[in-house]
């Protein structure tokens, strides 16, 4: 471990506060919330105040972010996957596996197709057959496969702004992306329907990318939002491709609704996009799924390639958590529910230049920092820095002078909204003990305070 970064690694642990002190501990330790000492998992008996120490395991989230901005950086808070430990089913299966030591070529097995057949069935009423199942490495690869199946070289892809980011390099592999900007009023997005009927009207545009929970504002669409939504593309003969990789992760009060769960001629019209990956914090696995109820669109996807490649390790590790993974989701909703309550009230109360709403899924937060990005001239300063790179260099955006702005000065790292298309905001990862949550706001709080 202590290769693995450029500066003293020492000095760092000394320096970081409470996410160095696990560090220093070792891999396992746990610090209990101060207040009280016990876990704030309603008595499921799964420890979620535990700060599990990642450091130097070449995770992107901590190792590379530390690369990149050295001791500075104290919490990341960037990248979208979580700090917690698996669920137990998860590890004990992978444990059982491992301790055959062969690795060769593995079938994907039926029992693994009938997890993901009964998780959605069980969680959310969405019925499911085998052989609409497709195997993806990663919800990306999926989701270009279907481009590709769908739409010519250069078609128009229609996407909702601020969207995934992942999404603008996916579309960009052979197709044009057409922006189709969400609306905000009073700070809650909404869709532009009329703006989306204009862009949907287009004969060179085939696919609509729908992402539900939203990443990254946050919103889990209503019945009524998705029905008219698809009642356009059907009108406009427009495939809705429903990325819901988040729908595991919804707050108190709100509801997911799976795009497949629509009036029948609205999802025949559709193709769904998921993965234990996110639920479960597995995304190193390289293991997703997609279906459809139409067969002609699987067959179409199918003939673009294989794409039913996927980890042999992550296999067994989603179906372990599709099985047996009920209670500890249960509780982390519940956890992370608490967090995105907690983060939004401390936020708007206690924190100066900067606000956000409560997140209704997902477990990111997105917030408003235009006042802070005044306060420190970000429209100034990111013009000059753009102009000083030279007309082949990336651009700087007041949204990165931010982002620089608050590691400099409180240690925490978050996302530039304009990776996201979206001006004047940054996402912040809320998938995290709430310990190093809170030692994160006082951090950040203490810096607006300053500025």
């Amino acid at each position: 471990m202590s290769n693995v970064y450029r500066f003293d690694r020492r000095s760092f642990l000394k320096q970081a506060g409470i996410a160095a002190v696990a560090g220093s501990l070792g891999t396992a330790t746990s610090i209990q919330a101060q207040e009280n000492g016990a876990s704030r998992s309603s008595g499921s008996g799964y420890n979620f105040d535990e700060i599990y120490n990642r450091i130097g395991t070449d995770c992107s989230k901590w190792d590379g972010q530390i690369e990149r901005w050295g001791e500075q950086l104290k919490i990341p808070m960037g990248v979208a996957d979580m700090d917690f430990r698996v669920a137990p089913a998860i590890t004990d299966a992978l444990k059982k596996r491992i301790d055959h030591e062969v690795y060769g070529y593995m079938a994907v097995p039926d029992s693994y197709r009938d997890s993901i057949v009964n998780w959605n069935e069980r969680r959310y009423g969405t019925v499911i057959e085998r052989d609409m199942l497709q195997s993806s490495p990663a919800l990306l690869p999926g989701l270009l496969a279907a481009l590709r199946a769908f739409n010519p070289p250069g078609a128009k892809v229609v996407m909702q702004t601020p969207g995934y980011n992942g999404f603008f390099s996916t579309i960009r592999k052979g197709f044009v992306i057409e922006e189709n900007p969400l609306r905000e009023v009073n700070g809650v997005y909404e869709m532009d329907f009329d703006d989306l009927d204009r862009k949907l009207a287009q004969d060179d545009v085939h696919t609509f990318i729908l992402c539900n929970p939203h990443n990254p504002v946050g919103n889990c669409w209503d019945r009524a939002t998705l029905t008219e939504l698809g009642e356009l593309c059907a009108r406009h003969n427009v495939i809705v491709l429903a990325d819901e990789i988040h729908c595991d992760f919804v707050n108190a009060g709100q509801e997911y609704v799976p795009y497949a769960n629509l009036a029948d001629d609205l999802v025949m019209n559709s193709v769904t996009f998921k993965s234990a990956s996110k639920s479960f914090n597995l995304a190193a696995f390289k293991d997703a799924y997609m279906f459809s109820h139409n067969p002609e669109f699987m067959s179409r996807i199918r003939a673009v390639g294989d794409n039913a490649t996927v980890n042999s390790l992550g296999m067994i590790g989603s179906q372990a958590a599709l099985e047996d993974g009920d209670d500890w989701m249960d509780a982390l909703q519940v956890y992370l529910s608490d967090n995105a309550a907690y983060a939004s009230a401390f936020i708007n109360e206690q924190i100066p230049h900067m606000s956000c709403n409560r997140p209704e899924g997902t477990y990111l937060a997105w917030l408003n920092v235009e006042p802070l990005m005044e306060r420190i001239g970000a429209v100034e300063t990111a013009a000059a820095e753009t102009a000083a790179r030279g007309p082949d260099q990336d651009e700087v955006t007041p949204e990165m002078i931010a982002e620089r702005y608050l590691i400099e000065t409180s240690g925490v790292k978050l996302n530039p909204g304009s990776a996201y298309w979206g001006s004047g905001r940054m996402r912040m990862n809320l998938g995290l003990a709430r310990p190093l949550l809170e030692e994160a706001l006082g951090r950040i709080q203490g810096a607006m305070q300053q500025a």
